[in-house]
């Protein structure tokens, strides 16, 4: 039978990659992403790549606080089980956390922690009554460093690291892998979106952008990690060793270092 994966967020950057990648292996791919021009230029891409594809591109705001259910509702009605959960939609901002606009703020925690955690607990409970299923939660290598300037986006992905770490463990004995992938900067969309006004922007911008991947490599990077049934992983050798440096670190010391470098480059 023709396995399905779900992946939020999937019309573009990285979630766009990994489309590519289940569509080569055959599986039928579902996306909820934002934009329906996105969307459809994934399908034709999509069709290109493997002429019987199975497509479903569903626009849907996922900001929303029951994108979740929303989600599962839609699955229900078209009679579909997820073999793959990619939760991959979100955003950061940057800038001084009190100058920041608070509802954009809900609409980051809300895609980057509590849509992924209900997606989680909904998708993963019938995973768990199956005995078999993947999820794999997107993190970022800022999730395991206190940054200043960015300081609500790297801490919504130390949620998504500990959560996946958590979740996994419940989950192992009935089957179901749960992987969390840590990218570092990517050459997406995401830094653009991210920009404030905020003097600092320039620095923290110039701070994670020391080293770019392409979408491709993360993606593939990412997909071999899940096929390995890897319960965290990061791309690359370079990226894992920044992140055992910064694990070693104490907090307080990363923060200052984050902080003065991010206002050097910056000024």
């Amino acid at each position: 039978m023709t396995k399905t994966v779900l992946i939020t967020g999937g019309a573009g950057g990285i979630g766009r990659e990994f489309c590519k990648l289940f569509n080569n292996d055959g599986y039928r791919i579902v996306v909820f992403s934002l934009l329906q021009e996105e969307l459809d230029a994934l399908g034709n891409d999509l069709k290109a790549q493997r002429s019987d594809v199975a497509y479903h591109g569903v626009q849907m705001d996922l900001s929303q606080p029951d994108a979740a259910e929303r989600i599962v509702e839609w699955l229900d009605k078209e009679n579909m089980e997820l073999d793959v959960l990619v939760n991959n939609v979100g955003f950061g901002m940057m800038g001084e956390h009190v100058e920041q606009d608070s509802q954009k703020l809900e609409r980051m925690l809300t895609l980057n922690n509590i849509l992924l955690s209900k997606l989680c607990m909904l998708v993963g409970a019938r995973m768990k009554a199956r005995g078999q299923g993947k999820i794999m939660n997107i993190g970022s290598l800022a999730g395991f460093c206190p940054m200043p300037f960015f300081a609500a986006y790297s801490a919504s992905k130390a949620f998504v690291i500990n959560f996946s770490a958590s979740l996994h463990e419940e989950l192992k004995p009935y089957g179901v892998q749960v992987t969390c992938f840590c990218p570092s900067t990517t050459k997406t969309a995401f830094l653009d979106t991210a920009q404030s006004e905020h003097q600092s922007t320039s620095g923290i911008t110039k701070f994670v952008s020391a080293q770019i991947a392409t979408p491709e490599d993360v993606a593939k990077a990412g997909y071999k990690a899940l096929n390995r049934k890897q319960r965290y992983a990061l791309p690359g050798l370079s990226v894992t060793l920044q992140s055992i440096w910064i694990r070693i670190m104490p907090l307080r010391i990363m923060a200052n270092f984050v902080y003065k470098k991010s206002v050097k480059e910056g000024s």
